[in-house]
């Protein structure tokens, strides 16, 4: 086995010098790897086959212009059989000022130790509810996703996102099924083990941990913690291809001057079971009625995409995108029920009217809305104000469904930029909504380092 002796990094021209050299001369090619440090991560630059020039073996590798001096460090090298050479002692490189020749020992590695320290500088903040004082505790939080398949644990302010290798989640599904499978003819039953090494493969797990959030309470820092992590993961799911999904979380107190976590609770995604309580046929269990929605399903492929849009509203636990989507939805089978642009009377029957005095009409998002609802109220011989919180007003509640959709998408979101006063209008529907028994999280989020 060759056994290394030095290891020396050079610049020429655009190009990147790693030279090595071995106690034993090597029949094949060494093989080289080199990452770069910075005060975001440690990044992958090259590996590459070297070639023998003298008694040292070489590799060369482009190396671009940039407004800083970077760190390199060898990480592996592999001799002429594949094996691993021992690096004794980290190899550690520092761009030079001026001249060839990197830097090597104290110079790089206190070089280093400023760049770690400003990349953990950059992670460890402390996340803040949007309540929260500085007076408050501090909690930890972890949360359970599955759906997302990472390599190497990705990493935000405040939030790490960990992959999980020998994830069980979901092994107990063979369980349930082969507990059924005989009472319904079943010979044969589900293998556990194919069933879960299915399951990793399908459904990768990770978990997100949020070490550090300030809150007023451990309600208040899960509630923090989930709504971050939905922000995380509709990120990653541009990145990924792939929506990750929260099972659920657990949120404990860290122990001061130790690495303990204190449990203080946990939760399971998605609420509590909302819909009907009651059952048989008052409540969508009557067999002729579901076999009539499911025959026109069937048949019109409009229906199937308005019944999937209103499903994936029904589990959004964001109050302001559930609002969004729904909102949306009213507006599709709108534009396919109503004509393009007729005015919109009011109950007193006159027109309803803009603010620069131009009739509404179905052609504006309030109007098409607010006439689809009449035409339903109409065809099941229901008052208008069925549809309304609390008997409201039936323009003035879809007025206020107007605006929060309007909010979420002209800005993402119902809560107003940071430092940004509310207005009169919005300050208004705020309290439309909180009237309507609606709850809302109007504070921004903000971070403070640790």
């Amino acid at each position: 086995m060759a056994r290394l002796v030095s290891a020396t990094l050079s610049t020429r021209d655009t190009a990147l010098i790693v030279s090595i050299e071995t106690e034993e001369d090597a029949s094949a090619p060494v093989q080289v790897t080199l990452v770069e440090h910075d005060d975001v991560a440690v990044n992958f630059f090259t590996s590459g086959t070297c070639s023998k020039v003298g008694s040292n073996w070489e590799l060369v590798a482009p190396l671009e212009t940039v407004d800083r001096r970077r760190i390199f460090q060898i990480v592996n090298i592999l001799d002429a059989v594949g094996q691993e050479i021992q690096i004794s002692e980290p190899l550690i490189f520092l761009e030079p000022e001026t001249g060839s020749e990197w830097a090597s020992g104290e110079p790089a590695r206190s070089e280093l130790a400023k760049t770690e320290a400003a990349r953990k500088a950059r992670y460890s903040i402390t996340l803040e509810a949007g309540d929260a004082k500085t007076t408050d505790q501090i909690f930890s939080s972890v949360i359970l996703t599955d759906g997302l398949l990472i390599t190497s644990q990705l990493r935000v302010p405040g939030i790490s996102v960990l992959k999980l290798t020998d994830s069980t989640l979901g092994s107990d599904g063979a369980t349930v099924l082969n507990s059924v499978l005989g009472q319904l003819g079943f010979e044969a039953v589900i293998s556990p083990d194919a069933w879960l090494t299915d399951m990793r493969r399908r459904r990768p797990a990770v978990v997100i941990h949020m070490p550090s959030i300030q809150a007023p309470s451990a309600s208040a820092a899960a509630t923090e913690s989930r709504k971050i992590a939905h922000q995380l993961l509709d990120l990653l799911a541009l990145n990924r291809g792939s929506r990750g999904r929260i099972i659920g979380g657990v949120i404990g107190t860290p122990v001061a001057a130790t690495s303990r976590v204190q449990f203080a609770g946990s939760w399971i995604e998605g609420g509590e079971y909302r819909g009907n309580l009651i059952g048989e046929f008052i409540s969508g269990e009557d067999p002729q009625a579901l076999l009539s929605q499911w025959s026109a399903a069937s048949r019109d492929p409009r229906l199937r995409l308005w019944l999937a849009i209103y499903s994936d509203a029904l589990i959004d636990e964001r109050w302001e995108y559930q609002l969004f989507r729904c909102f949306n939805l009213l507006e599709g089978v709108g534009k396919e029920k109503l004509p393009s642009n007729a005015p919109i009377i009011g109950a007193d029957g006159n027109p309803k009217l803009l603010v620069d005095g131009q009739p509404y009409t179905t052609r504006h998002a309030q109007g098409k809305v607010f006439e689809l609802i009449r035409l339903v109220a109409s065809a099941t011989s229901q008052a208008e104000s069925n549809f309304a919180q609390g008997g409201a007003d039936l323009w003035d509640e879809v007025g206020v469904w107007t605006a929060v959709r309007n909010s979420v998408a002209h800005r993402g979101s119902w809560s107003l930029p940071e430092g940004q006063t509310p207005g009169a209008k919005h300050a208004q529907i705020e309290e439309s909504i909180k009237a309507r028994g609606g709850g809302l999280d109007t504070c921004p989020r903000h971070s403070r380092r640790n």
